[in-house]
């Protein structure tokens, strides 16, 4: 069975020798005077690896979430050694456990978050088919989003790791010109407004790893503009199996849960993963998904765009996220994206592997009706690293007393520190 499934669009990942990168370059923090903690988070009752699950320290803005196995390491300064850790997911009991635990473990702990029980008033229930709950959903897309271009303000932020150590940092403020969820041809513009990278280069060996594409990789996970990432949307029940969750509450609203997986005898690589329903609007609030390239020999050709002759590479997981946010005139717009992207590397007679890690993040801070088109020869393009990209918007005063860029810090804490030199802008 074929599908017309846009797996170019996808994310991809550019192997090279090493390159002079021109710019300047931030220096990383210092790794002096820090601890080290790794766990994995798993279902209790399942015992399947949670992905995306939130892990931060108690009152501190340092934060990270699991990867494609449900596994995490966190840094921090030893002055936070007698905190206490936070893991969280949605639908789950969220768990406290002292940093000193990890500290006094010889190897990463395993933690297994409960499924916690959400009750609805009778008055709500009624059959739940999660096909037709989909398919309402989709249907509801020309009233719940904006069936006209925003423009919107947003945070960037590209992280490539060596082991479990930062190799490439990259972060950039960008104004996004975006298309409207009608059926059309128009697609998502981008610029960057103010960028600056980081490189360290005592971590690249014989070979450096660049992300292609990472910006705009994270507009195309907006899978309401793109649903199924290209399976025609009457035909999804040829392609997908769904199955009815337990609800969560998201933002004091209940929201169904379906989960869909692709069907067993496809050959194709599809998706598996979760999806987010509002009950009032029937609006889809967040997708949590993965590739299906396990065990898949052409999975590799999907993301590797080149590599030198005689070093092998395989994919180990692809994992998705993209999230949205209801404004006051009713609407749900496109909020914050994640992608997480694993593979490892391995040379001809030598004996090891090397994994290596690509994460990126895009969260939206303004939204405006007052739309201005992004000049073509400033958006960023499908072909555009943006380690190099931000070199040309590179400014050290903008960031002030955020000057320099710390993986660590979630998002919000670094908005929040950023906040002001964006209203600056806007006056």
């Amino acid at each position: 069975m074929k599908t017309n499934i846009i797996t170019k669009n996808t994310v991809k990942v550019l192997i090279m020798s090493i390159l002079f990168v021109a710019g300047a370059v931030f220096s990383m923090r210092a790794q002096e005077n820090t601890l080290s903690i790794s766990g994995t988070v798993i279902d209790a009752g399942t015992k399947r690896p949670m992905v995306f699950a939130s892990v931060s320290i108690q009152d501190i803005g340092i934060s990270i979430v699991t990867n494609g196995e449900g596994y995490f390491t966190l840094k921090f300064p030893r002055a936070y050694a007698d905190k206490t850790l936070i893991i969280s997911y949605l639908g789950y009991h969220t768990a406290s456990i002292p940093i000193s635990s990890f500290l006094d473990s010889n190897k990463p702990l395993t933690i297994g978050l409960i499924q916690a029980a959400l009750p609805i008033p009778m008055t709500t229930i009624r059959p739940l088919d999660p096909l037709v709950i989909v398919k309402e959903a989709v249907s509801n897309i020309k009233h719940n989003y904006p069936q006209e271009r925003m423009q919107m303000t947003g945070f960037y932020r590209e992280m490539i790791r060596k082991g479990n150590t930062y190799v490439t940092l990259s972060e950039a403020v960008i104004d996004v010109h975006k298309s409207p969820y009608t059926p059309s041809f128009a697609i998502d513009q981008v610029g960057i407004y103010k960028g600056r990278g980081s490189i360290d280069w005592r971590r690249i060996d014989t070979v450096f790893v660049k992300f292609q594409g990472g910006i705009r990789s994270a507009l195309d996970i907006d899978i309401v503009n793109n649903l199924f990432l290209g399976v025609n949307v009457t035909e999804i029940e040829q392609y997908y199996d769904f199955t009815m969750e337990h609800p969560v509450q998201m933002n004091e609203r209940i929201n169904y849960v379906i989960s869909f997986d692709q069907k067993p005898f496809l050959d194709e690589i599809l998706f598996r993963g979760k999806m987010y329903i509002d009950r009032e609007s029937m609006a889809i609030t967040r997708v949590e998904f993965n590739m299906n390239i396990e065990d898949k020999e052409n999975a590799t050709s999907l993301f590797i765009r080149r590599k030198p002759f005689g070093l092998k590479a395989r994919v180990e997981y692809a994992a998705y996220m993209v999230q949205y946010r209801q404004i006051p005139e009713g609407l749900w717009v496109f909020d914050y994206s994640r992608t997480d992207l694993k593979f490892n590397a391995k040379w001809d007679r030598k004996l090891f592997r090397q994994n290596y890690t690509i994460s990126s993040e895009m969260a939206m801070t303004e939204y405006s009706r007052e739309t201005y088109k992004i000049p073509r020869e400033s958006r960023v393009k499908t072909t555009d690293i943006t380690l190099d990209r931000v070199a040309d918007f590179e400014d050290p005063g903008f960031w002030e007393d955020y000057n320099v860029i710390e993986p660590e810090s979630s998002m919000e804490s670094v908005i929040s520190r950023i906040i002001r030199q964006l209203r600056r802008r806007e006056r």
